[in-house]
């Protein structure tokens, strides 16, 4: 965002309060909208309305409202700029989900007695890694398994410049419905969507050997408010011997780069059973872009790349979901910032990450 709009937000700021302390508060605006996750109503959302950019929208909001049953919110506000943030935290599998989106319009500008609507906010859920999907923009299609219809099939969008089509590195998901149809809300871009049934119940973690792959994938390039037809994929079964190489591969079919080293407790001793995962996204959020296999008795891990580039390194217990008491966690901290760069077919060899244990 640039200089003249932060600007002008923390101004309109400024000149509410100054008008509020006047006794001449200014007439209001309202904000209308609705908020949707995976295209389906989300009730219950919090709605949060912020008067200044900031690249988490961390903080204290200057307005908040709750989302109807429907999805649908209408929020009185003084005439200003906002940004408009929706999150939603749910029980899903037995697990935690926070779900986040942000109206792919913002600011908004309030004026008094006006209305502003259709500020519509697809919600994504966090381990998203901060992909935030637009209303109208993504893809449709059919998952077929042995010619018949592939329900609750998982279907997945990695970017094209992720340089892999498997593992944890996808920007958004799907679930197909009872006639193997799926529609996957995505934003303007190009992609690579693959299709799954993984032989669990969680779109996240290694393929089992029930499992079905739906080859290497459907490359699509969208425009803001595209949604394309991709037609038919079609699964098949695995082969057991690269299923149980891509596992231990932390999911990669290929390997752009690799890093070595040791987790180790804070009392010094070896950091056995954590994942160490590298994050696209220096704030360490949602979902990481790779995963290692659990380390052994001896802490050490191996983590393959799918590309080369610049990481943040982190570790934890569990592959996923809210840090829990008694799990072990901790980030790389040779860097002040938890990063680590490493060239096209490198390897960075000694790394060293220390975890503590959290209660």
């Amino acid at each position: 965002m640039g200089r003249g709009l932060k600007r002008a937000a923390i101004l309109s700021a400024a000149g509410l309060l100054l008008s509020a302390a006047d006794g001449c508060a200014p007439k209001s605006g309202t904000v209308e909208g609705r908020a949707t996750v995976a295209g389906a109503p989300a009730g219950g959302v919090e709605i949060r309305f912020f008067v200044k950019a900031g690249e988490e929208r961390t903080g204290t909001p200057f307005a908040v409202k709750a989302a109807g049953n429907e999805g649908a919110f209408r929020m009185e506000l003084p005439p200003g700029l906002y940004y408009v943030i929706a999150r939603k935290t749910a029980r899903e599998g037995g697990r935690d989900k926070v779900y986040k989106g942000e109206y792919s319009r913002n600011p908004v500008s309030v004026r008094a007695g006006k209305a502003v609507s259709g500020v519509d906010i697809a919600l994504a859920e966090m381990s998203s890694a901060g992909f935030v999907p637009q209303e109208g923009t993504g893809v449709s299609g059919t998952v077929l398994s042995g010619g018949k219809p592939a329900r609750d099939a998982y279907v997945y969008a990695y970017s094209t410049d992720a340089g892999t089509v498997r593992g944890p590195a996808y920007v958004a998901f799907a679930r197909t419905d009872d006639q193997g149809r799926f529609r996957l809300l995505l934003r303007e871009g190009s992609f690579v969507i693959v299709a799954r049934r993984k032989g669990s119940e969680n779109e996240t973690g290694a393929m089992q050997p029930k499992g079905e792959s739906g080859g290497e994938g459907e490359r699509v390039a969208l425009a803001s408010g595209t949604m394309k037809e991709i037609g038919v994929i079609a699964l098949h079964p695995l082969k057991e011997e690269k299923r149980r190489l891509r596992a231990e591969a932390g999911g990669q079919e290929k390997q752009g780069a690799m890093l070595l080293g040791a987790v180790v407790r804070d009392d010094g001793s070896p950091g056995a059973g954590v994942h160490v995962m590298a994050y696209a996204d220096r704030r360490m959020i949602g979902r990481p872009f790779a995963i290692s296999g659990k380390t052994g008795t001896d802490g050490v891990f191996l983590l393959r790349l799918p590309r080369a580039g610049k990481f943040y390194l982190g570790a934890r217990s569990e592959r996923g979901g809210p840090v829990s008491p008694g799990e072990w966690v901790g980030t790389f901290d040779a860097a002040p910032d938890h990063s680590v760069e490493v060239a096209r077919g490198g390897k960075k060899e000694g790394l060293k990450i220390r975890v503590i244990e959290k209660w």
